[in-house]
């Protein structure tokens, strides 16, 4: 009935997912105290373990993590994470220049303290006419550089600078946390003569955009408002483009990425992978889950395509915002989506692996990303549409073990065990081949 070259596979990651147990939950975690049956039909007919996204005991971002999932070692072939939001903000780069993730944040003009690292989650509303203001803006000081800047999502956007002899080695104006004072950029090696041109030119830039940022009329509105002005822009993980080899090269997909996120959207450019866009799909609490699940669906469908990669964002921004109700309400939404991709495939011929897993965690207790493995299930829809009871049973449950949960204990219980984000592309791999074995008896 299939054969190898028949099976393909969806990827769905869940960006922050994971959590610590919680006392207003009677010590559970949210996953474990939610109703989610179609998490848990993953797990009940496939195989579950933990994943560490880069390494044990490592708190990552999602560039890394993604990178190290995908199959590309982020402590070699990384080269800063500003590139991933640049290109997925829609602004094209080569590898001699450098691209910034920022936030439109609000900081005390006498004592520069930065008071709101994330202005207003809802920027995009209000905001738009401040990316124009700085948008290609002078760089003092330095002719012959030039920038420029797009909105990427909610308070977020993207700043490119162009120009000779850039260096990504340099470090960022984020304090990191609310209230600190805003940093100065400085060359991670001081004999690094690139990098110390390039930290004055983003300082020279930094300062440009205070500028003009402070005295622009929607500011200046706002502020008789009551309302906070966002008045600067934190330049963060300066990057430029990886290096790398395309994804079908390395793991042998011919693979599409439906990510609205800008970060993981330029990582999927960054490996070649085909970036499909979704209208609705935001990136944000506002996203179209449904719209994506049909994004996915008619996608995988086409004959160039044997690997889809679907991400969702809202779950971490919950985690970030330290919102239990939000975290809950995403898990339920994702859980609806899953319910809808199965519904959507259920008469297909081709056969799909089906993988759930994070990228990470981030707890609402702590409100940023933590260290803690992540829930990892990959199996079939075949054996998910058995269980369903809208196929036939055959030999595709022998791939199981003996979790019936999808959460961050029950999955440790799994036969795949504790393993590194390096092997999952390994582990999807061998599912896949071993699928192939069994359907091919049929």
């Amino acid at each position: 009935m299939y054969s190898t070259s028949q099976i393909k596979v969806i990827f769905i990651l869940i960006d922050g997912i994971g959590e610590l147990s919680l006392p207003q939950l009677h010590n559970q975690t949210i996953l474990q105290s939610l109703s989610l049956p179609n998490y848990n039909l993953i797990a009940s007919t496939g195989l579950n373990g933990i994943m560490d996204p880069v390494e044990t005991g490592l708190a990552c971002g999602s560039d890394t993590a993604h990178m190290n999932i995908f199959g590309y070692n982020p402590f070699t072939e990384y080269r800063g994470r500003g590139s991933f939001e640049t290109l997925g903000s829609g602004i094209p780069m080569d590898l001699n220049e450098i691209g910034f993730k920022c936030n439109f944040a609000y900081m005390d003009p006498i004592t520069k303290l930065v008071h709101k690292r994330r202005v207003d989650r809802e920027f995009h509303k209000w905001g738009m006419p401040l990316i124009k203001a700085i948008d290609g803006i002078e760089l003092p000081g330095f002719p012959g550089y030039k920038s420029c800047c797009v909105h990427a999502t909610e308070h977020r956007c993207a700043i490119k600078i162009t120009g000779q002899n850039l260096s990504s080695r340099i470090t960022s104006t984020d304090p990191l946390k609310d209230s600190l004072k805003l940093k100065e950029v400085v060359a991670k090696n001081d004999s690094d003569e690139k990098a110390v041109l390039t930290a004055q030119i983003v300082n020279s830039l930094s300062d440009a955009i205070f500028q003009s940022l402070k005295e622009h009329p929607l500011n200046k509105q706002r502020e008789k408002e009551g309302l906070l002005p966002a008045n600067i822009v934190l330049l963060r993980g300066c990057g430029s483009r990886l290096k790398v080899k395309s994804f079908k090269e390395v793991q042998g997909f011919n693979g599409f990425m439906i990510a609205p996120t800008a970060i993981i959207n330029g990582i999927g450019q960054s490996i070649f992978l085909d970036i499909v866009k979704v209208k609705g799909a935001t990136g944000d609490y506002n996203s179209n889950y449904d719209a994506k699940a049909d994004g996915l669906i008619e996608n995988i469908r086409k004959k160039e395509y044997d690997f889809g990669f679907l991400h969702v964002k809202a779950v971490d921004d919950a985690g970030h915002d330290k919102s239990l109700d939000l975290k809950q309400e995403f898990y339920i939404r994702v859980d609806k989506m899953l319910e809808r991709i199965f519904k959507g495939l259920e008469e297909d011929l081709d056969e799909y692996v089906i993988c759930l897993t994070g990228d990470h965690t981030t707890p609402i207790k702590l409100g940023d990303h933590t260290f803690e493995p992540v829930p990892f299930a990959v199996s079939s829809l075949g054996a998910v549409l058995i269980e369903k009871g809208k196929r036939k049973e055959n030999e595709t449950k022998v791939l199981r073990d003996l979790v019936m949960k999808f959460d961050e204990v029950s999955c440790a219980e799994g036969c795949l065990g504790r393993f590194s984000g390096a092997e999952v592309m390994g582990i999807i791999r061998r599912f896949k081949e071993s699928l192939g074995e069994i359907l091919g008896k049929f």
